[in-house]
């Protein structure tokens, strides 16, 4: 597996699993969204994280200061600014469901995540003409991006005339927090690069090379996951709604919370290890594959559980063609 063939491979698993992740949050009953997005996000981005990082990485807490705190603090900074972009995604797939705000952030996230990176590749091993070729790519990904949000917009429109309901006003302007998610989303990638110098260091106390990255994001999503937590703690205790988390399906919700937070830490641990296997260009040409994976996911759960019911024609042609153009540039990105 520590081929680019293998590499690439965990990619697409790792993104098959993250887009599969947030399908189970249909069934959860009875909890308001922000008790049920506090708890998943308790699960997946701090305390799983952290689980898997003091399992996996001898000596954990003296890698941090052996890499610099320099390091640390951009490595979490960029941590904090996913996290924001962590809070959109939650308030976008509330207002414009799974397969939408997944296609949208996800996909509007891999121009960016794809070529900043580039910008820590050093000069005498970045070519222009590869560069430009991601470069291409990632447009025709964008491309694949703006079909779906056209498709849905047309969606809703369709819905609401099918089932006799006034058009949900925050729609456009969910569709606008998911671009922006998207590209806050990048930081993700970035906290990666950023931290690499922690990765090598945990190696060298002891950490397995596939293992070694999970110092830098147990970090980085450790710290994104706190504007979450926090806004939603924040709501919770105004709408004095603690007690909620006791009532009706609690043991059920909390079940199904517990098991999307441990499908996201089984594919953030596959995507950093990929990254490692893939080597200098593993977070330029790993991010869209894994994003691209994630789509067609949650795209398809999406489907299955009634998000495009009522919908056909052009729409459809949209959202199906935006998917194959994503595919396609993510196989020109994986031929590079």
């Amino acid at each position: 597996m520590n081929s680019p063939l293998g590499g690439l491979a965990l990619v697409l698993f790792a993104g098959l699993l993250g887009g599969t992740v947030l399908a189970p949050m249909k069934l959860v009953r009875t909890w308001k969204w922000d008790q049920a997005w506090m708890f998943y996000v308790c699960n997946a981005y701090f305390m799983f994280p952290w689980l898997v990082a003091f399992l996996t990485v001898p000596h954990l807490l003296t890698v941090y200061p052996a890499a610099g705190w320099k390091i640390v603090l951009a490595t979490a900074s960029f941590g904090m600014f996913w996290g924001i972009s962590l809070v959109c995604y939650g308030i976008a797939f509330d207002i414009v469901g799974l397969s939408l705000t997944s296609g949208i952030i996800l996909g509007s996230s891999v121009a960016l995540g794809s070529l900043l990176p580039l910008l820590f590749v050093p000069a005498s091993r970045r070519g222009v003409g590869h560069s430009l070729e991601i470069a291409a790519a990632d447009g025709i990904m964008l491309a694949g991006v703006l079909m779906c949000t056209f498709a849905g917009d047309m969606r809703e429109k369709i819905q609401s005339h099918a089932v006799a309901r006034a058009r949900d006003p925050r729609f456009r302007r969910g569709l606008v927090i998911c671009i922006l998610a998207g590209v806050m989303s990048t930081a993700f990638n970035l906290a990666l690069v950023v931290g690499q110098p922690i990765a090598h260091v945990a190696e060298k106390m002891g950490a397995h090379p596939l293992y070694a990255s999970n110092a830098v994001w147990s970090l980085s999503v450790g710290t994104g996951a706190l504007p979450s937590i926090v806004l939603a703690a924040r709501k919770i205790s105004r709408t004095r709604a603690w007690h909620g988390f006791a009532e009706g399906r609690a043991l059920i919700n909390a079940a199904l919370c517990v098991f999307m937070g441990a499908m996201w830490i089984s594919g953030t641990v596959l995507y950093g290890s990929s990254v490692r296997i893939l080597g200098t260009y593993g977070a330029v040409i790993g991010w869209p594959i894994y994003m691209s994976a994630m789509i067609l996911a949650s795209t398809f759960w999406g489907w299955l559980t009634g998000e495009w019911k009522h919908v056909s024609g052009l729409p459809v042609v949209l959202l199906l063609g935006g998917i194959a153009v994503q595919i396609f540039a993510m196989v020109m990105l994986g031929h590079l």
